[in-house]
């Protein structure tokens, strides 16, 4: 089943539909977010009957009225119904539950089963975004091996790296790609600003490890697709949910959901503000959110969505080492002094449309908008910037058959404009220079994509894939003019030569349930536009490349013990080169004059990546309904090759050659477990370890691992046909351990004070409550 990204709500979940009368009871199991059919599910009634639905969903089961249904699978959560009239089909959609790590993940728009594909792909569901307070993804998404996230504010600035990649800078994040419900978060010039992004309302989070060019484009580290929630009854829902903590937090959700015969949607409104924990750190946000699904035919979907975010970040700077350590609750001076923070508005509009031909051919378009205005004020500057977005994604699927073997293929297009209006100004205690910089960025990038997949005798299948990838940049410096006779002109233009990225896989299913993988792949990173153009001189930088790399992955997953473990196990190899980094030009006397980015140096990075769960009840037991512990393991050997502080090779120039790879730990590890009681209790804890890791390219400075541990206990159920809540309560840092938010790496130690590079997370155990209710009419 091929599927648009936008358009996944296509189906009532987990709500019983009259379809048809039919007796006994009959009806069909699908996945809430793909919609593909569960096959294997458990049907089993408290008046005796059980069923297994087949591969395409289906089930029939004895009936009588009044009987309550339960249905269970392996890796989703359980959904129970009562029946009223066994003439009535039951249709029910069931959501993937804790830690399923075969679960059906999207990549570009085809689902398959994770256990199906050749590649590292996690999915993260809706009970895991809300193991603790469902607000900050960092707190979920570090729970997946191989995975960094960051935020320098208490709700923004958030810096990905995935497999040691995409550290390179300490603002925002690059070399990943980002979508929201398949609209690119990431701009054309490469940069993922998630400050705007309503992690609250998220309910579904596939995050794919490594180069995947040959359908994404660009992004050496991988790719996160984000899924915004989907409506869970049928009918008109009305839902509030509020959430307090300490510090001043105070989270407000107003939402609201209809499903009907022909179209779905959803609206939410949410309030959050937060005075923080650290000084000049507070935080407020309003999201405002549209999803909605049409379906004029069976062969015809439209969906559109629309987002509007406003967000307020203070910045208190960070932290020098004496201040970490000693747990003091300090800022840097500057920044506090010019009232340091990030002012951020933005819409963002898509709207996708779907039209299945027949079973062999979907095509999917999505076209998108998005607009951001952005102030940033920090130590020395103030920086407002205004960004407008827009492109489309075209996507073919195709499904054949070849000797009773299918053939699926995945053929598109991607194009992405940005056009960038940013301005600069000195700023010092609140007193405002004369503009410094007035410079127009039109960014461009566009790929065309193609992968196919060949399925073969003895369970054995051959993936092939490449993109075709271009990159232009123009600059227009507007302070270039006649009124500014001595200004350097910064303006330029950079078309970059064609990226041709492959990729190759092969997979082989090792019974029903379980499948080892080979793979090779290469992607690339595009410089960005001020790396493009020599700002000196005004000239473009012609010689640059993008940093490539070449991934080689062997892995195995799958469920055994009666599909109560759960595993996933990759080792990697991912080389990098064409690194960037800086080169200087000199006078003749010595004295520098400028420098500009060039290609040098490479990087190796062999890993090894453990998930894996354990469901230890099989059926309840007492009270205890669920006992499922899980662990992520990730081991690193990332180190530098050929790679030197910069390319002038002379005496200042330092080697870098066999040094471990900056901000990446040797080990990480989370263990974790959920448990579920009878009358809707449920408990989730989860402990979470990064050893000690380098923050200096000479690995001459280092910082020191820390173990944070979270808990949550709630009570989750409905007290009558049209009235629900979820009530809970839980602790972040429930040890008080000292550990860091985010640290920058690179500082400068060669001065007279250790530069300010942390920032840090609480120093004390934060509790926090919540409580949702649902109002059905």
């Amino acid at each position: 089943m091929r599927i648009p990204l936008l358009a996944s709500l296509s189906l009532v979940t987990q709500v019983p539909l009259v379809l048809a009368a039919q007796n006994p009871l009959q009806g069909k199991v699908f996945d809430t977010y793909t919609r593909a059919p569960l096959a294997g599910t458990q049907v089993v009634t408290n008046a005796g009957g059980s069923a297994i639905s087949g591969n395409d969903g289906a089930f029939s089961v004895a009936c009588s009225t009044g009987m309550t249904v339960d249905f269970r699978l392996l890796g989703y959560e359980k959904y129970s119904a009562t029946v009223t009239d066994c003439a009535a089909q039951l249709l029910v959609g069931l959501t993937a539950g804790t830690q399923n790590l075969n679960a059906v993940s999207i990549v570009a728009t085809r689902d398959a089963p994770s256990v199906q594909q050749p590649l590292s792909v996690t999915t993260l569901s809706r009970s895991e975004l809300t193991r603790g307070m469902g607000l900050f993804l960092d707190d979920v998404l570090n729970t997946v091996p191989g995975i960094r996230m960051e935020r320098r504010t208490m709700s923004g600035g958030q810096r990905i790296t995935i497999r040691g990649y995409g550290n390179r800078t300490n603002f925002d994040g690059s070399g990943y790609k980002a979508y929201l419900n398949g609209i690119p978060v990431t701009d054309a010039e490469g940069v993922t600003m998630l400050d705007d992004v309503d992690f609250a309302t998220l309910g579904k989070v596939d995050v794919i490890r490594g180069p995947a060019s040959s359908l994404y484009g660009a992004g050496i580290a991988g790719v996160v697709n984000l899924y915004t929630l989907r409506p869970d009854r049928a009918g008109a829902t009305l839902q509030q949910e509020t959430l307090s903590g300490a510090d001043g937090l105070l989270r407000s959700d107003t939402r609201f959901s209809s499903v009907g015969s022909t179209s779905t949607f959803l609206m939410n409104y949410g309030h959050q503000t937060y005075d923080s924990y650290h000084v000049h750190s507070a935080s407020k946000k309003d999201h405002v959110m549209f999803l909605g699904d049409f379906r004029p035919s069976e062969r015809r979907n439209v969906t559109a969505f629309l987002t509007y975010a406003h967000s307020y970040d203070e910045r208190s700077g960070q932290m020098d080492s004496a201040a970490f350590f000693g747990r003091k609750n300090v800022g840097e001076a500057p920044y506090l002094n010019n009232d340091g923070h990030v002012d951020m508005e933005s819409v963002r509009a898509g709207v996708t449309h779907a039209y299945r031909f027949s079973e062999r051919v979907e095509p999917v378009v999505t076209a998108y908008f998005t607009g951001v205005d952005r102030e940033d004020v920090f130590a020395v500057g103030l920086n407002p910037r205004s960004n407008q977005t827009f492109g489309a994604r075209a996507i073919l699927n195709t499904r054949f058959q070849n000797g009773g073997h299918p053939v699926i293929g995945v053929t598109g297009l991607e194009y992405e404009k940005t056009n960038q209006f940013a301005k600069g100004y000195p700023y010092s205690s609140k007193v405002l220079g004369g503009i410094t910089t007035d410079v127009e960025t039109h960014s461009q990038q566009y790929s065309l994509f193609s992968q196919w997949e060949v399925s073969l005798p003895s369970a054995f299948k051959v993936t092939v894939g490449s993109s075709l990838n271009f990159t232009e940049y123009a600059i227009t410096d507007r302070l270039a003019n006649a009124a500014n006779p001595r200004h350097r002109d910064v303006s330029g233009r950079q078309t970059y030569d064609p990226v041709l990225m492959p990729r190759f896989a092969v997979h082989r299913m090792l019974g029903d349930n379980q499948s080892v993988y080979l793979s090779w792949g290469r992607g690339f990173t595009p410089s960005t536009s001020s790396d493009a153009v020599i700002s000196f001189t005004g000239e473009p930088n012609r010689g640059l490349k993008p940093e490539r790399a070449t991934q080689v992955e062997f892995g195995t997953k799958g469920s055994v013990l009666d599909n109560r473990l759960s595993y996933q196990l990759a080792l990697f190899r991912l080389d990098v080169s064409d690194k960037l980094t800086s080169q200087s030009v000199f006078d003749n006397q010595g004295t520098q004059l400028y420098s500009y980015t060039v290609n040098a140096g490479d990087q190796a990075n062999k890993g090894l990546e453990l998930a894996a769960s354990y469901a230890m009840l099989s059926e309840p037991a007492g009270i205890l309904t669920q006992l499922r512990p899980w662990l992520s393991y990730a081991l690193s050997d990332f180190t530098y090759s050929d790679f030197s502080s910069n390319n002038n090779n002379d005496a200042g120039t330092v080697r870098y050659d066999g040094k471990r790879v900056v901000g990446v730990p040797r080990t990480v590890w989370t263990l974790g477990a959920d448990a579920s009681l009878a009358a809707g209790v449920y408990l989730t804890a989860t402990g979470e370890h990064r050893g000690d890791m380098p923050l200096t390219y000479d690995n001459a400075h280092w910082t020191p691992g820390y173990t944070v541990i979270n808990a949550k206990a709630g009570l989750r159920r409905d007290l009558s046909p049209r009235f629900g809540i979820d009530a809970y309560a839980g602790v972040q840092n429930l040890t008080g351990e000292l550990y860091y938010t985010m640290v920058f790496l690179n500082g400068n130690y060669s001065g007279a004070r250790a530069p300010s590079i942390y920032l840090p997370g609480p120093y004390t155990a934060k509790p926090f409550v919540g409580l949702r209710a649902s109002v059905r009419p």
